[in-house]
């Protein structure tokens, strides 16, 4: 039998709205948020979940509870599949860290692996820890079908560990708010479905692909 992680973005949020770099800091869901995610929890309410998992960071854990409650299941809470912390940027606009951090920016955007942000978690930190995260959670759910809700930085470096991709491709792929990724871990593991929005009729498409 298979293994089946659905790995799941938060709906949006008052900072998604505002193009705010959010990371370890916390923003409510939007009213899209909500309806968009009571449309995800119902698209996936006949799963059968073994079990609900979700980074500890509210956006996440209120999607998480829109989910659960069609599973009858209590939320595992997990820190380690937190967003990226992004030091200086976290809690700044985009328009304003451009104006503030031209070259840092510049980097982050061309060259994401090598930007250096102070303050800020590496992509190779946040990967290691989620990686470390999803790999504990599997090894309790042999066989089964699980559910994780985190954040469009951590979900990509997942992502690329499973896709065997290196993390100068940051920005090849989006998440957007709702997205579901399935990745299932058989002989090898082997990612199914990336950045599904199928539940939400005609795709709704983010503004810009960099949050």
């Amino acid at each position: 039998m298979t293994s089946r992680l659905f790995l799941l973005r938060h709906g949006e949020t008052l900072s998604n709205i505002d193009l705010i770099y959010q990371g370890m800091g916390d923003s409510s869901l939007s009213e899209l948020g909500l309806k968009e995610g009571e449309m995800l929890a119902r698209a996936l309410q006949h799963e059968p979940f073994a079990g609900i998992y979700s980074s500890d960071l509210s956006r996440s854990v209120k999607t998480a509870e829109m989910i659960a409650k069609y599973h009858s299941k209590n939320i595992v809470k997990v820190p380690e599949l937190r967003e990226r912390s992004y030091g200086v940027f976290e809690g700044m606009k985009f328009q304003d860290i451009k104006a503030k951090y031209p070259g840092i920016y510049d980097t982050w955007l061309h060259h994401p692996d090598k930007a250096v942000i102070p303050g800020a978690e590496t992509l190779e930190e946040i990967q290691k820890r989620g990686i470390q995260a999803i790999e504990e959670i599997m090894s309790k759910h042999k066989d089964q079908a699980i559910c994780i809700v985190g954040h469009g930085g951590i979900n990509r470096t997942i992502l690329f560990h499973y896709m065997n991709l290196t993390l100068d491709n940051f920005w090849r792929i989006k998440q957007d708010n709702c997205c579901v990724n399935i990745i299932e871990f058989d002989r090898h593991p082997m990612v199914t479905l990336l950045n599904s929005t199928w539940f939400l009729g005609e795709k709704r498409v983010s503004k810009i692909g960099i949050y």
